[in-house]
């Protein structure tokens, strides 16, 4: 049986008032245990607004609360207040600097890596399709255009690692912008939105985060600084730095993040419909 909104909002409206177990929820809205523990999944996914929480987790005695995840809480410390306050007011990759996250957390926790480049060259992103092909529920895609879909590594399209991710059911939600200049990259994913319609969710959205979220566990982000951007001799080359975190906290921060543009986001069927009345 289908999740109904209504039962969502009586789940939302139990948990903001306490945490709840799995079972309280199971009386509540009148389903089995099972179905109640897919339904919260659901949730969790569908609006960010909860979190599951297993104690003695592998023991027979293994409980699972479900927690309202509070504007005021996910965002609670003011460095992290202040991030996402220039995230959520900047528009564009070149109005925010990665690194003002990442050399908040911890070393043993983080890694980063840096090349020089052209500015004819295609840009690349190392590890990325070995990232990919590890994901086995969710990746969340903070992007502009959508260039990442042109890449290859070791001459491989990561197209065709997207449709292997969706063919073991891996969701895909992305922000990108949907404008006349990602037309060309929404019309190369079409055929996979198409073949595979519940591994894609896209939103349109300004913003100025270059990076993914997989699994819950890793976050991988990228800036690029252009010699252009800088006065002779400043730079020597244009260069790209990627940043890897495992660090729970600031992955679930990102995660936050990312539901709060996506749920102000406009579906982008139809933004990309009325550009192609257009052009």
């Amino acid at each position: 049986m289908a999740l109904k909104d209504q039962e969502i909002k009586i789940i939302l409206d139990y948990v903001k008032k306490e945490p709840h177990t799995v079972q309280d929820i199971s009386r509540l809205i009148k389903r089995s245990w099972v179905t109640t523990d897919s339904y919260l999944k659901q949730v969790k996914e569908k609006t960010g607004l909860i979190d599951i929480k297993t104690f003695r987790k592998g023991t027979q005695a293994a409980l699972k609360i479900v927690f309202y995840c509070h504007a005021d809480v996910a965002l609670s410390d003011e460095i992290k207040e202040s991030l996402f306050h220039r995230v959520k007011s900047s528009q564009f990759k070149q109005e925010f600097d990665f690194m003002d996250v990442y050399q908040f957390v911890p070393d043993n926790k983080k890694k980063a890596y840096s090349e020089e480049y052209n500015d004819e060259e295609i840009s690349r992103n190392p590890r990325l399709i070995e990232l990919f092909s590890q994901a086995k529920h969710t990746v969340y895609c903070f992007s502009g255009n959508l260039s990442f879909i042109n890449m290859k590594e070791k001459n491989k399209p990561i197209l065709s690692i997207i449709e292997e991710m969706a063919k073991r059911k891996v969701v895909f939600k992305i922000i990108c912008r949907v404008n006349v200049a990602s037309l060309t990259n929404l019309n190369k994913l079409s055929k996979l939105i198409e073949k595979y319609p519940a591994s894609f969710e896209i939103r349109h959205h300004y913003q100025p985060l270059r990076g993914f979220i997989i699994d819950d566990k890793i976050a991988r982000f990228k800036n690029e600084e252009p010699i252009q951007k800088y006065k002779k001799g400043e730079l020597q080359k244009s260069t790209r730095i990627w940043y890897e975190i495992r660090d729970q906290e600031w992955v679930e921060w990102l995660q936050k993040v990312f539901w709060n543009l996506f749920r102000s986001s406009m579906d982008y069927e139809s933004r990309q419909k009325e550009l192609k009345n257009i052009f």
